[in-house]
């Protein structure tokens, strides 16, 4: 009897502890919120839908060039013979050498959000973009321009798009005003780099 109220038990003990096992598989499981819903339609853009970028670009390049030349000239003559003995005997030589090194060094990062305009649709598929955002503060005026091929895959559920993504992408940033003239050479600076 007690034997039978043991193995009973004991079966108890490792039900319980299946059970308890498969709850805390069922607990972690790999579905994410955060994830996007493959049974959610992705938007058809057509041609004067707008787009978010997102630029984030940093830029940075080294140049550097080495040269190195030398060259040697002698001549060595004898003295005159004949009607021309005359002449003394001369040698002369001749040497120069020289190097110079170079490195020019640039890196640059530029960071904002600019809402674009799809201008064209593709036979591939993908789109042709281009936005322009023009910020005036306290006179200084700055211009970002921008342009280049998307697809259309690479644009998140926010409506976003990564400048990392975008094709034969083309960004400029302006400045005007006076912030931006005291930054330009004078005139007879200019003149003085144009001459030497």
């Amino acid at each position: 009897m007690f034997k039978i109220i043991k193995i009973r038990l004991i079966t108890v003990i490792l039900i319980l502890l299946l059970f308890s096992i498969n709850i805390s598989v069922l607990a972690n499981s790999l579905w994410s919120d955060e994830a996007a819903n493959i049974y959610e339609d992705r938007p058809d853009y057509i041609v004067g839908d707008i787009i978010t970028v997102i630029i984030k670009e940093d830029a940075s390049a080294v140049q550097s060039a080495n040269t190195s030349t030398s060259q040697a000239n002698e001549v060595d003559a004898g003295s005159g013979v004949g009607f021309l003995d005359f002449l003394k005997a001369f040698k002369f030589d001749f040497s120069d050498s020289g190097t110079a090194d170079g490195q020019t060094q640039r890196s640059g990062t530029l960071e904002a959000n600019i809402t674009a305009r799809i201008v064209e649709s593709l036979d591939s598929g993908n789109f042709r973009i281009t936005g322009t955002k023009k910020i005036k503060i306290n006179g200084e005026e700055q211009i970002i321009k921008l342009s280049g091929i998307i697809r259309p895959e690479d644009i998140s559920l926010e409506n976003t798009i990564n400048s990392t993504n975008i094709a034969d992408a083309s960004i400029e940033f302006e400045g005007r005003g006076a912030v931006t003239d005291k930054q330009e050479p004078g005139l007879l600076e200019k003149l003085f780099n144009f001459i030497f």
